[in-house]
């Protein structure tokens, strides 16, 4: 008789758990902000229009995506959002997190604009270099190589990246030309005014690809030796 090969519930949890080291306190490979029904608690702070969910279909035609503005002037002159939300929070490098993706889009406004990644820690605020984002949905990808990343003295902090990313308490995405600066009142950094509109979906943190590889072998293995014992 032909043996049915199956996983228990209990099984592909703790094969799940084992694969992905998913956590809901601190940052993990499996942090994700996919906008499916909210805004995932990303905002600007103050008394400005925050970041909207929108209900539509998304770059990967899954439903929601993010919407968020500049008009040059008043609360939203300036493109930018933050989350201190908990699965942004913590030590990146324990969780072997070397990169963060999102899909972006210039929906209106002046295109393509200059986009930085920038985090807050013990070691003060650092943003990463540009990455130039233009019209359509496209995905972008942000190393977190240290090289990258300049330390903005007037945000505090011991000045070093490793002490912020093995502790990071704000996680930021901002966007514009103007020079880099910290604006104390807000604990947030800006490039300039801007007039856009720019749609984000599924920011990600990932992985360096070699550990991408042995997560998979991981899996895979675990599947092997459930199966065999199966048998």
């Amino acid at each position: 008789m032909k043996r049915r090969f199956g996983l228990s519930p209990a099984v592909m949890v703790a094969v799940g758990a084992f694969v992905f080291q998913l956590s809901a306190q601190a940052i993990s490979l499996s942090s994700l902000d996919t906008f499916a029904t909210s805004n995932e608690g990303w905002k600007i702070g103050g008394a400005g229009v925050q970041p909207a969910q929108v209900s539509g279909l998304g770059p990967d035609s899954q439903i929601g995506y993010l919407s968020h503005f500049s008009d040059g002037s008043s609360s939203n002159g300036k493109w930018l959002m933050w989350n201190d939300g908990a699965d942004w929070q913590g030590n990146y490098i324990t969780a072997g997190v070397t990169g963060i993706s999102l899909a972006a889009n210039v929906s209106s406004g002046v295109s393509p604009v200059s986009m930085r990644i920038a985090f807050d820690g013990p070691g003060g605020w650092f943003h990463s270099s540009t990455v130039s984002v233009g019209a359509g949905w496209n995905t972008y990808s942000f190393s977190l190589i240290p090289s990258d990343f300049t330390h903005v003295s007037a945000g505090g902090g011991s000045g070093a990246f490793s002490d912020t990313m093995a502790s990071v308490t704000r996680f930021e995405v901002f966007s514009g030309a103007g020079a880099v600066s910290y604006r104390s009142g807000g604990d947030i950094l800006q490039a300039g005014t801007s007039t856009n509109t720019i749609l984000i979906d599924n920011i990600a943190a990932i992985p360096e690809p070699s550990t991408n590889a042995l997560l998979l072998m991981a899996g895979a293995g675990a599947l092997w030796w459930v199966r065999r014992r199966r048998v």
